[in-house]
């Protein structure tokens, strides 16, 4: 009798929690989806096995956590902290690499990318800043498979503290 109260109390924790959602989206660095009349097929970067989708009327049919929406979250959504903010996208990055930044005031920008061993690979952007939303592409395709470091310097016009923020990304090829 035991075991039939356990079993039952697991069952109604499990649906009251709602232990698990399918939603049709795939948060990953890159992938696609593409569909003809023989078929779909779908991927995202490091699944290693080709995933088919079966769909019928409203149901979906995958393998893992692919879905045939294609959703992207972009870099478009910068949101500023106290001192600005920087955002770097998508991470790993196979070919293009977005970063974007926005500051509360004026200022000169500097944008460098540093190697896992603090080398300066390249400047790769230095400009004054006027204000707004600011978002770059870089051709990452020529860069060996690793962690980099991206570093912003933001000097602000009106002599205050510069402010330095760095995030780390990766290239794979």
């Amino acid at each position: 009798m035991k075991k039939a109260y356990f079993s039952l109390s697991i069952i109604l924790i499990a649906l009251s929690a709602g232990a698990q959602s399918l939603s049709p989206t795939v948060i990953s660095a890159t992938g696609g989806f593409s569909s003809n009349a023989n078929g779909s097929l779908s991927y995202t970067v490091g699944e290693m096995t080709m995933v088919e989708t079966f769909t019928g009327g409203n149901n979906i049919l995958t393998q893992g956590f692919q879905q045939p929406n294609d959703f992207t979250i972009g870099i478009l959504e910068i949101s500023q902290g106290e001192y600005g903010s920087f955002v770097v996208y998508p991470n790993p990055a196979v070919d293009n690499l977005w970063f974007g930044f926005e500051f509360p005031e004026s200022g000169k920008i500097n944008v460098a990318i540093y190697d896992v061993l603090g080398q300066k690979v390249a400047d790769i952007y230095n400009s004054n800043y006027q204000n707004g939303k600011t978002v770059e592409t870089l051709n990452v395709s020529n860069y060996s498979a690793g962690t980099y470091m991206m570093t912003l310097t933001f000097s602000p016009d009106n002599g205050g503290k510069a402010h330095l923020i760095t995030k780390r990304f990766q290239v794979v090829n």
